[in-house]
């Protein structure tokens, strides 16, 4: 069955996101549907685009640290879609090095990224971007339309050359502090700051920074409980300033009702209480019997309960919606292996495999599919991927 991971974590296997037990969350849709709304009015749950960044000498953490909080949080957001499409961004399409050892390919160039909800620019060599006259070009309007810009490091170097920390309070890495007050100088730029949130624009010291300054983004939009989630996945030691944690909402507050009981449902599964979490799920679906991702997770919760013929009813149907038929035949053979019925459970992990999912690392480790592994027909499964 699929693991109790979230986000990135499938990514080291098989570019997925997972979220709870025997389950791939919203997140996983990010993969699968990589074109995600742009920056305006957002409907409950929308998801947001977050730009990633980088320049030549770009500092490895500054940009990897975020990138991993905000791929790891986008299952946490409580809603069908996932919360964020993470995606890289550079003055061209050419590969960059970070540290002189790290090659990165950007996604996208300034010519053709999508509009950004949130920026993140990470520090290092940040004159590579701010003495680019087209990358200034792009960024700072794309700053002054995103709902949050997170600097990281040195890169508050660009809102600053930008005019857009005049007024302002922020914070950079320590060796910075006397360069970012000479070229913000009716910015108030204060050391020993982990970070600092005016709003649109939140600044972060160096670093290992730039991970609280997104946790706290997160926990700003999507609620507390989406980020101690995502530090807990990360195993990060995030403690947020008791000033700052008094006014995150628990939940995540642009949800609507469903929404609520959707990311309630994934604090229950955290919690292991499998029971409960298909009582929620299974209301979902009954209020709504077109909701597919519902039929998923009710499946994905009484498998990981081990009511295996309910989750194989569940997933059943869940089968019938095309954005999560691929995952809903998985964990279907994954049910059905565990009852011993390996003809049913090779059947349907042969559609599932046909349907799309084609992560070949589960289908070798997975514990749930160890009575059917030594099938000719699952090396034959196996072999299409």
């Amino acid at each position: 069955m699929l693991r109790p991971l979230v986000a990135s974590h499938a990514a080291s296997i098989a570019s997925l996101s997972l979220a709870a037990v025997c389950a791939f969350t919203a997140s996983a849709f990010a993969a699968e549907n990589p074109g995600a709304p742009a920056a305006g009015a957002k409907k409950p749950g929308a998801t947001r685009n977050v730009a990633i960044v980088l320049y030549e000498g770009v500092e490895l953490l500054d940009f990897a640290g975020p990138t991993e909080v905000f791929k790891s949080a986008a299952g946490f957001g409580g809603g069908s879609e996932p919360a964020f499409r993470v995606y890289t961004v550079a003055a061209t399409h050419a590969p960059l090095k970070s540290l002189g050892v790290v090659t990165i390919t950007p996604e996208f160039s300034i010519e053709d990224a999508p509009k950004p909800d949130i920026i993140v620019l990470p520090g290092g060599g940040t004159g590579a971007f701010t003495n680019d006259p087209k990358a200034m070009a792009w960024a700072a309007p794309a700053m002054k339309a995103s709902e949050v810009t997170l600097t990281v490091c040195t890169g508050a170097f660009v809102p600053a050359k930008a005019g857009m920390l005049d007024g302002l309070t922020a914070t950079t890495w320590y060796g910075a502090i006397d360069g970012l007050r000479r070229e913000a100088p009716k910015a108030a730029v204060q050391e020993g700051r982990r970070f600092v949130d005016n709003g649109a624009i939140i600044t972060t010291a160096g670093v290992s920074a730039g991970i609280d300054g997104a946790l706290h983004v997160v926990a700003r939009l999507l609620g507390r409980a989406a980020a101690d989630r995502t530090a807990r996945y990360m195993e990060y030691h995030w403690t947020p300033e008791p000033y700052l944690a008094q006014n995150y909402a628990y939940l995540n507050p642009s949800l609507d009702d469903k929404g609520r009981v959707m990311q309630q449902a994934g604090l229950l599964e955290d919690a292991k209480d499998f029971p409960a979490a298909a009582k929620a799920w299974r209301g979902l679906t009954e209020s709504d019997p077109s909701n597919g991702f519902a039929w998923y997770r009710l499946g994905t919760s009484l498998l990981a309960a081990k009511q295996y013929d309910e989750a194989a009813k569940a997933e059943t149907r869940a089968a019938e919606f095309p954005d999560v038929r691929g995952r809903a035949l998985y964990n279907l053979a994954c049910a059905r292996a565990r009852q011993g019925r390996s003809a049913d459970a090779l059947d349907a992990l042969d559609r599932a495999v046909d349907a799309g999912f084609k992560y070949r690392g589960l289908l070798e480790e997975d514990d749930d599919l160890a009575s059917i592994r030594q099938s000719p027909r699952f090396r034959e499964i196996l072999a299409k991927i």
